[in-house]
């Protein structure tokens, strides 16, 4: 399922990071959770090896987790996005914790002795409050706080309690058979928000994912319908129609404040995918991504894009407008590799 040209053009353009989006059920028994067929697992252990080879930091993501995956918030007659859901919660079932933690500690076991230079582990990928159970609303209301800014309050606080312990049991999961294995933790809220409690954990790096503003970065996606769209292409900085300004260099970094803050405290910060859809202009897309990633940068983050082939990357966009070089049969977008590989030597 990994493709080795990917990883000889990475090296050859000077980047060393691939994180691996992963569904834990291609290797999950349905009917039970807690057996795993460690044969499915090849192709990982392909990537591994084609990651050593060509100098690739791999990090392998539970995308889909048990009880979790951001797809699940989705509104299939909305998006048109069709999934099979999750059928129990990560966040409130304590036998999908134990599912979870197993997954991870399968993992540690498998890879275990390979450097935390060549391979780490992102725990799971952009936890959201959504998981959260209608209960623990219920208890916010009963507790007094019946404005929904207060109910609010609350559940996105019990939301970042339970994830919080479900990383630590992860962690702890991860640690009792590997010690040394690096441990990559995506920030709450849709990885938009560090985990404070874990921010300075030995051998862990806080994972930022960076689309702001997604009325920009999201323009036309469709898993977005739900977000009011814009009037027009969007620009950046991004206008509304009588030309205020919703979004800017100064904005981004205000979004940033609370990393900034981690990073100068210590925290290993990471931004683990970032970029534009295909439907948001060539000459938009590079504006935004020179602050974009000038931000990250003055942060001391590292980076990557969600795609490297596809509507985020720099190969086989299908971008609109976009100039495109002929690479082995692919397209190009020679322009912004251009200008990552500059602001990756900045």
């Amino acid at each position: 399922m990994f493709r080795e040209d990917d990883f000889r053009w990475m090296r050859d353009w000077g980047f060393n990071f691939a994180r691996l989006p992963m569904d834990y059920r291609l290797w999950t028994d349905t009917n039970d959770p807690l057996k795993i067929d460690e044969r499915k697992l090849q192709p990982v252990d392909r990537a591994i090896r084609l990651g050593e080879q060509y100098g690739i930091h791999i990090n392998i993501c539970l995308h889909r987790a048990p009880g979790f995956c951001i797809l699940d918030s989705l509104d299939p007659g909305v998006t048109g996005i069709q999934v099979t859901p999750e059928r129990t919660s990560l966040f409130t079932n304590p036998h999908t914790l134990d599912v979870f933690v197993h997954q991870w500690t399968v993992f540690a076991k498998r890879y275990k002795g390979i450097s935390g230079n060549r391979l780490s582990f992102n725990l799971l990928n952009e936890p959201k409050v959504f998981n959260i159970a209608a209960e623990k609303v219920s208890q916010a209301i009963r507790g007094g706080d019946s404005s929904p800014e207060l109910v609010g309050q609350k559940v996105r606080g019990q939301g970042v309690k339970d994830y919080t312990r479900i990383a630590r049991a992860a962690i702890d999961g991860i640690r009792a058979v590997d010690p040394d294995r690096l441990i990559v933790i995506d920030g709450f809220d849709v990885a938009t928000e560090p985990l404070v409690d874990l921010a300075f954990a030995a051998k862990t790096v806080q994972s930022v994912h960076h689309y702001y503003p997604q009325k920009l970065t999201f323009y036309e996606a469709e898993w977005a319908r739900e977000e009011k769209s814009l009037d027009a292409v969007p620009s950046w900085p991004l206008e509304d129609t009588r030309r205020q300004i919703l979004a800017n260099r100064e904005t981004m970094e205000n979004f940033f404040q609370g990393w900034r803050k981690a990073a100068a405290g210590g925290a290993s910060i990471h931004c683990g995918e970032m970029g534009c859809y295909k439907h948001v202009p060539p000459r938009v897309t590079m504006a935004w991504f020179e602050d974009a990633l000038d931000v990250l940068n003055q942060m001391g983050a590292g980076w990557a894009l969600w795609n490297f082939r596809g509507p985020f990357g720099v190969l086989d966009t299908e971008r609109p407008g976009t100039k495109y070089q002929d690479w082995y049969g692919h397209q190009l977008d020679r322009p912004l590799l251009c200008l990552l590989q500059e602001k990756r030597e900045g």
